[in-house]
């Protein structure tokens, strides 16, 4: 035979010293605070998230608890039982001020 077969690669031993090297990102932020980028220019660390696609988790104003459940009189999220008759008792400074911190404010 004269040196092998011509389906084999000939240098198929041989393998490439180079190493592929990241970036981190202080090394990227450095070097684009260094260039003189006009106004316009989108950044790496300026790029901002589009807003989600999923619905927003509903959370029980009391606990915390996650939850399914509204009380239809004062909007209020509640997770339990002793939560809905919590929330029935409760005054309207407080609902509205439950609400005011969810940012469901009537005013």
């Amino acid at each position: 035979m004269n040196g092998g077969f011509p389906f084999k690669r000939s240098n198929s031993g041989k393998t490439n010293d180079k190493k592929v090297v990241f970036k981190n990102f202080k090394q990227i932020f450095n070097a684009e605070s260094q260039v003189n980028y006009p106004g316009e220019a989108i950044r790496y660390y300026q790029i901002n998230a589009p807003p989600s696609l999923r619905p927003a988790v509903k959370v029980s104003d009391l606990s915390g608890i996650p939850t399914a459940y509204t009380d239809p009189s004062t909007k209020l999220h509640y997770a339990t039982t002793q939560e809905f008759s919590t929330v029935q008792n409760l005054p309207p400074e407080l609902i509205s001020g439950y609400l005011a911190l969810r940012g469901m404010s009537n005013n």
